[in-house]
């Protein structure tokens, strides 16, 4: 983003004339109106630069926006040299609705996030300004955590602004936004509706190419004052078809030492014919906006790079840079659409047919994780071994334990219990010879990791005491860390490990403390789980109704986020409440729902917790024959899988229904 204009600079150019750009300041002035009574809107305008900023000056000393804030993100095609990045420019913009640069007026903007956004936000803010963290969690964030807080807490501050005062946004060429910006505006343009807020998006004329450029959302009313009239953006006064002053421009550059010439550079260097500078630079900005958490970013400029690698000779060491940009493109593509996915395969088959097992090993554990998450757990642990052949072969302790430690879930997950124990318990003990502290495993530290999902399998195989040990042990070291997610992991896996065997009183305090974790710090893809299981132990503790709230809650929860793993789990918890509750045939449906969903995705060990409960409530509706059909079924899994706790449940259930 470029840096924020000053609006009384406006005041210089010559108000536009003619009757078309007259009725575009009459329905930007009749938004303006709606906006101060409360009823937001987002306003699309293509205009090229003279034309909009003519308009723009009109506008903001129209009587229409004389109560109004007036803030202007304009954007550009690259980053300012030496100048703050998108989001501090944001941040600095909103100094001037809270009376200038002074420490008061950050300290206003901050507690405005925290009003809006809760903590976190205010931390996020805090961190733009400068200002020192007062909330220890805001350390033992990740960086994409820390990320979508900052986005997070910039909306939530503009949002409590806006209620004392309404606020007009100019976004200027919109088709530039890139990085953080993106989804601060798609979630500005989610909540304008109800805000005293006026957001108008300008872009050019001229159609953009790029693949992540923000379109305003249908919602937007679009206004065209004027017929395209082809003229260019600037993009540095440089022309696009004579490589010579690119070339100059890159030598320039050579010398530059601030961080954002990368991004220059990768721009640059193909329109000068330098395709090995193209690919180098491009690869340099991808990692950049990786590291930042800026994955639109980081996609675009590892396709440039792959674009350039295309002009250049075929050699080994170019084919391995293509491993590697298919592999950081994996990395950085939204999951949806099958990209990652698609990019993660080209890797493996590169490196593959080049003989590279390192390389082919780093996208087989993508392709693991990746299949993890869309819920093919099957096929997850065939690419996941597949990959630790490959680390062990390559002698990586890192990446084993890593390896492991998803295995290790994957498998829990699967309800091979007595598997993942002695998976995890390797990864435990190869993390113990190396300096692993600090390694990350699936969300968590890496022997935090280790330690809850073994304790899920202690508690799974009939060990309530080692179960309760290893949870333990988990949530000191993840206390010890300051590491936020693997503090919800540990409190998750305490409390699970307490209701699997039955100690349900014991349960409810860490599954509080697991949902406080898990809402305050966004950790969507673990509060689902939280919530029923802290909504089951309230059932069985008998808090009835909150407990069947948070139950219910979470299986909505779960289906809107598409967390189809944990979802058979939530169904078994309230079926089982709705039995305790007398709601029979609830049961029975919930159950029979579980038990349905689990077998298709291959999770046995909850297919049988589910059949269990389904054999319950058949018992509670008379259907003993298919209540005994039910319990069997469960008995035979529970014996293959080693599970302890629930064959002694399955014999209880048995005795009731085959004395009937």
């Amino acid at each position: 983003m470029a840096q924020p204009w000053s609006v009384a600079q406006d005041g210089t150019r010559a108000p536009p004339d003619g009757a078309v750009f007259q009725r575009a300041l009459a329905d930007l002035a009749e938004a303006l109106h709606r906006a101060e009574e409360g009823i937001g809107s987002i306003l699309s305008l293509a205009l090229a630069d003279d034309d909009a900023q003519r308009l723009i000056g009109a506008l903001v000393h129209s009587p229409a926006a004389a109560g109004f804030g007036v803030l202007r993100w304009p954007q550009s095609l690259l980053p300012p040299l030496g100048g703050p990045d998108d989001l501090e420019a944001v941040a600095i913009s909103l100094l001037g609705l809270a009376g200038g640069p002074s420490a008061e007026a950050r300290r206003d903007i901050v507690l405005a996030a925290e009003r809006g956004g809760g903590e976190l936000a205010g931390e996020a803010m805090r961190g733009l300004f400068g200002l020192p963290s007062l909330q220890p969690l805001w350390l033992g964030l990740d960086g994409a955590q820390k990320a979508a807080f900052l986005v997070e807490g910039l909306a939530a501050a503009l949002l409590d602004l806006c209620y004392e005062r309404p606020i007009l946004i100019v976004v200027e060429n919109v088709q530039w936004a890139r990085g953080l910006t993106v989804p601060l505006l798609e979630g500005l343009s989610h909540a304008v509706k109800d805000a005293r807020l006026c957001l108008l998006a300008i872009r050019s004329p001229v159609p953009c190419d790029r693949p992540d450029a923000w379109v305003p959302p249908g919602t937007a009313r679009c206004i065209v004052p004027t017929e395209p009239n082809g003229k260019q953006d600037d993009t540095g006064g440089v022309d696009e078809g004579d490589p010579t002053p690119h070339a100059v421009l890159l030598n320039a550059l050579r010398r530059d030492r601030r961080p954002e010439r990368i991004e220059w550079m990768a721009h640059h260097a193909p329109l000068a014919g330098d395709w090995a500078l193209a690919c180098a630079s491009a690869r340099h900005a991808g990692r950049r906006a990786e590291a930042d958490c800026r994955l639109a970013d980081a996609a675009r400029h590892y396709r440039s790079a792959l674009a350039a690698l295309d002009q250049l000779p075929k050699t080994r060491r170019h084919e391995q840079r293509r491993i590697d940009l298919w592999t950081a493109l994996a990395r950085t593509q939204p999951p949806q659409g099958g990209g990652a996915v698609k990019a993660a395969e080209s890797a493996r088959a590169l490196a593959a047919g080049c003989g590279d097992r390192l390389r082919a090993a780093r996208a087989l554990s993508l392709l693991a994780a990746q299949r993890w998450a869309a819920g093919n757990l099957p096929e997850a642990r065939r690419t996941g071994l597949w990959a630790l052949r490959l680390w062990r072969e390559a002698e990586s302790p890192d990446q084993q334990v890593q390896t492991l430690i998803k295995l290790g879930r994957g498998l829990a997950e699967e309800g091979r219990f007595r598997h993942a124990d002695t998976v995890l318990r390797a990864a435990g003990e190869l993390a113990a010879q190396g300096e692993t502290r600090r390694l990350r495993g699936p969300t968590a530290l890496a022997p935090v990791c280790i330690a809850a999902h073994r304790a899920r399998c202690r508690a799974e195989l009939g060990d309530p005491e080692a179960a309760m040990r290893l949870a333990q042990a988990a949530l000191a070291m993840a206390e010890d860390s300051g590491h936020a997610a693997s503090h919800a992991l540990a409190c998750l896996h305490l409390g699970w490990a307490a209701l699997t065997g039955q100690r349900y009183a014991v349960a409810v305090e860490p599954l509080k403390r697991a949902v406080a974790v898990t809402e305050m710090i966004r950790l969507h893809a673990c509060q689902p789980l939280v919530l029923g299981a802290l909504g089951y132990a309230l059932v069985r503790t008998g808090t009835l109704n909150d407990g069947a709230s948070l139950l219910l809650g979470s299986r909505e929860h779960a289906r809107m986020l598409g967390v189809r793993r944990h979802e058979p789990q939530i169904l078994i918890w309230i079926a089982e409440a709705a039995l305790l509750s007398g709601q029979v045939e609830d049961a029975v449906r919930n159950a029979r729902d579980a038990a349905e969903k689990a077998a298709a995705a291959g999770q046995s060990g909850d297919e049988a917790w589910a059949r269990l409960a389904l054999a319950r409530g058949l018992a509670a509706q008379g259907d003993f024959t298919a209540a005994r059909q039910s319990v069997e079924a469960a008995n035979r899994i529970a014996t293959r899988r080693s599970m302890a706790p629930l064959q002694i449940q399955c014999g209880e259930v048995r005795k009731v229904v085959t004395c009937l």
